[in-house]
């Protein structure tokens, strides 16, 4: 059973349904609680700036949760991108994510956009050098972990969104997969260290560029083996994705020995057995 996804945007940044919308879909799927995330302010990106009124959406979110206390739990959140300003306060979590590449002359290059902005960084920017610009990405991942201990590590293996539609790299390479689990071996001693959560994504596999969640499986495994708490979260731009492929991430982790993972429940981050 899951009782809430904690990775929700709206409106408020690139999301398609209101949140208001979002709250009545929880209600409707059963959620004890929600989450919500909007992108942390971009202005260096206009494809996605991010929340620009800090406190009209904490305002909005609050609203909500007066509004459904009877039926929801709402907590509101930010999802924190490595090069945005720093976050006002007020908000109950953030979820650690990494969007862009390090910038180069005070210019932004994103790692989702798209296939061809992806090329395009890694032939202007990195000679073609695969594993170098796969590097930066990871680098930057466990810098933020590192200075922000966000409570949410968000997609890790974002930089990997493309390859299953337009494969770029080996991501069964033995030189990949050492890039990726060092980082990630950084990011769980980490994240263990004040109490943090890894995130298994389905946001990919319900916008159609991915078939498995992130992290992909052998990260996974490892994030198993070290015991590492994880959160299944659907990083939900609309009312139709808030528990997509829920149970069957659920029945993934446990064929790879995982026998709970933390929900907000009641208000907070809780570990809840299979």
């Amino acid at each position: 059973m899951f009782y809430s996804n904690a990775h929700t945007h709206s409106t408020w940044c690139d999301g398609k349904d209101t949140m208001q919308s979002m709250a009545e879909a929880a209600i409707q799927l059963g959620f004890t609680d929600l989450g919500f995330t909007s992108h942390s302010s971009a202005p260096f990106d206009p494809s996605c700036p991010g929340v620009a009124d800090e406190a009209g959406y904490q305002k909005e979110a609050h609203g909500l949760q007066e509004q459904f206390k009877d039926y929801l739990t709402i907590r509101v959140g930010l999802e924190w991108d490595y090069y945005s300003p720093d976050p006002q306060i007020g908000y109950d979590y953030f979820v650690g994510s990494v969007h862009y590449l390090p910038p180069r002359n005070g210019i932004y290059r994103s790692v989702d956009e798209s296939p061809e902005t992806l090329m395009e960084t890694l032939r202007d920017w990195y000679g073609g050098d695969k594993l170098l610009m796969i590097q930066d990405y990871y680098d930057t991942v466990v810098s933020h972990i590192q200075q922000h201990q966000p409570k949410i590590v968000g997609h890790f293996d974002l930089i990997t969104k493309f390859n299953g539609k337009a494969p770029w790299f080996d991501d069964t390479s033995s030189a990949y997969q050492k890039i990726a689990l060092k980082a990630l071996d950084d990011v769980i001693d980490l994240v263990q260290s004040y109490d943090g959560l890894v995130e298994v994504n389905t946001g990919a596999i319900s916008r159609n560029w991915r078939t498995q969640p992130y992290p992909d499986c052998f990260l996974l495994q490892q994030l198993q083996l070290r015991e590492c708490p994880v959160i299944v979260t659907s990083d939900s731009h609309e009312t139709n994705t808030l528990n997509f492929h829920f149970k069957e991430t659920g029945e993934l982790l446990k064929s790879l020995g995982f026998t709970s993972t933390f929900q907000l429940k009641d208000g907070e981050f809780q570990k809840i057995s299979f």
